[in-house]
């Protein structure tokens, strides 16, 4: 059976980050009717100097994206997925990448480097619970072109994480909660940008990325986003 994935692939269904709740009813090959798993994935625009993007499932729009913005995890059928951006009300793509999504997995995907060199990082999310009274964070170097980079807290001796080129990422990693943390990125020891009063919460799971290009100075220049998983 043909199964119609217009209005699943156009609307929006942000899942719940405490426990995947939601479940797909597909015919599979075999029209058994039982219910299948979603997947969650959600979409990030990390290109500097581009416009706003369509992100694209199975050729179909999922929404439009301005630069650093993320909308949440969305509902996806598990299975190998067309994952693509194109520029907003574009039909022709910038480039697409196969994502093998699992039952009740999460996933984030981050359209990356500049308009002519567009890429997707798809990255699975590990969104178990922190350590009892931590959070959760991972850091990714999303800044094309870069000299690898130390992601720090102010005031600590030793890097939370070290030496990620553009397009590195690290695990998800257990650090205690603070109202207002400096987070600094650093080369060679020097701090080349710092994002202060950063709070991290208990018992929440973030992103750190650094963006930008080091060849500016505006607001595509190079600087850390903070993105909540759950």
């Amino acid at each position: 059976m043909k199964t119609n994935l217009k209005n699943f692939s156009t609307t929006k269904i942000i899942l719940s980050l405490l426990a995947i709740a939601l479940t797909i009813t597909a015919c599979k090959k075999d029209f058994n009717n039982d219910p299948i798993e979603a997947a969650g994935i959600g979409f990030v625009h990390a290109s500097p100097g581009t416009g706003a993007l369509d992100f694209i499932l199975d050729n179909q729009k999922i929404n439009s994206f301005t630069y650093t913005k993320d909308l949440g995890y969305y509902a996806a059928y598990p299975g190998t997925r067309l994952v693509g951006v194109a520029k907003k009300d574009s039909l022709k793509y910038l480039t697409t990448a196969q994502a093998t999504l699992k039952e009740g997995s999460f996933y984030s995907v981050f359209v990356v480097d500049t308009l002519k060199s567009t890429k997707l990082l798809i990255l699975e999310d590990d969104l178990k619970a922190p350590e009892t009274d931590k959070a959760k964070v991972r850091f990714v170097n999303l800044s094309p072109g870069s000299a690898p980079f130390d992601l720090a807290i102010a005031g600590t001796d030793a890097p939370l994480f070290t030496a990620k080129a553009f397009k590195e990422f690290t695990t998800f990693s257990n650090i205690a909660p603070n109202d207002s943390y400096t987070f600094q990125l650093k080369q060679s020891g020097t701090v080349k940008v710092s994002l202060p009063a950063v709070k991290i919460e208990k018992g929440k799971i973030y992103t750190i990325w650094a963006k930008g290009l080091s060849s500016k100075t505006d607001s595509t220049g190079v600087g850390l986003s903070v993105m909540t998983n759950k």
